[in-house]
């Protein structure tokens, strides 16, 4: 079977957010048309670029075109043509924002400052790609967005820790295309939800399975209702690195699934307000809406 080779992705939605780069002409004129831009690697004849929208959409940029500086040419609201050196964003970070705010929801923020518009509100466990700190607050990767939690509200962990396999402590995983398959998931942290899309640049939750899993050559349902009849059950203590997830808010059938990826944890797709993201199963929600496991290796 041939696999799939994943590198780290970036995205260009950083490049879009006025707030986090301090460039008011990137936002879209008063008449709601877009602004365009030039995303270039550098001044050299063979720089890759790319045309978007001011809107805030994720744009997916090759890794070896778009690391460190970057040169971004856009024009104001009159047309008028400008440049800016910024860097780019990576959606694998090697760090996770952790959220701890003691139960209560916590608001992302668009700066570093409680004076900043409100993004989406996150929940204890969840976990996103940490990009940068200033002041006290974090950077994170939020549903494709740029956004800003303060720093009295997360515990910062490393990749090793959120995916260690359970067992008996060891660092290897029973099945190691298990491991490989949730590496390759958590590249994706930080990207948007969306309803009915099954990546590569927007997902929805069964979508977000389907797409990780068709990369390695497995075809499954596409709905949450479905994937539920692939692979085999198991239980809930039984959970190994690459196991479907699923929760039911009616006690009927899935609602929702997401990965195991280990240590307690699932990357899923969440909701449009805060995307693709790592939760615990030790929260409340995860808890309550516990409906089924499937392994599909």
């Amino acid at each position: 079977m041939n696999h799939v080779k994943f590198a780290p992705r970036v995205l260009a939605m950083g490049l879009l957010a006025a707030s986090a780069l301090s460039i008011p002409a990137f936002a879209a004129p008063a008449d709601g048309s877009s602004t365009a831009i030039r995303v270039d690697r550098d001044p050299a004849p063979n720089s890759a670029s790319q045309s978007v929208s001011a809107n805030d959409s994720p744009v997916p940029v090759d890794p070896s075109q778009a690391t460190g500086e970057i040169e971004v040419v856009y024009q104001d609201a009159n047309g008028k043509e400008h440049s800016a050196t910024i860097s780019a964003v990576a959606a694998q970070a090697e760090n996770y924002a952790c959220i701890n705010a003691g139960g209560d929801p916590l608001r992302v923020r668009q700066g570093p400052g409680t004076n900043y518009g409100i993004l989406c509100s996150v929940y204890d466990g969840d976990r996103f790609p940490i990009t940068g700190k200033t002041n006290g607050w974090y950077q994170i990767l939020c549903n494709g967005r740029t956004g800003y939690v303060s720093a009295e509200f997360v515990v910062v962990q490393d990749n090793d820790t959120v995916t260690k396999p359970d067992g008996d402590g060891s660092d290897i995983s029973p099945n190691p295309l298990g491991q490989e398959i949730v590496e390759y998931a958590l590249q994706y942290v930080g990207y948007p939800y969306v309803y009915g899309t099954a990546g590569p640049n927007t997902f929805d939750c069964s979508g977000f399975t389907y797409y990780v899993y068709s990369q390695f050559g497995y075809t499954l349902n596409r709905s949450s209702r479905d994937q539920v009849k692939n692979g085999v059950a198991i239980s809930k203590e039984d959970l190994q690195q690459g196991d479907l997830v699923f929760f039911s808010t009616n006690g009927q059938y899935p609602t929702h699934v997401g990965l195991y990826i280990g240590d307690n944890n699932i990357v899923h797709a969440s909701t449009p307000q805060d995307g693709v993201k790592i939760s615990s199963l030790d929260t409340s929600y995860y808890m309550d809406n516990y409906f089924a496991a499937r392994r599909i290796l």
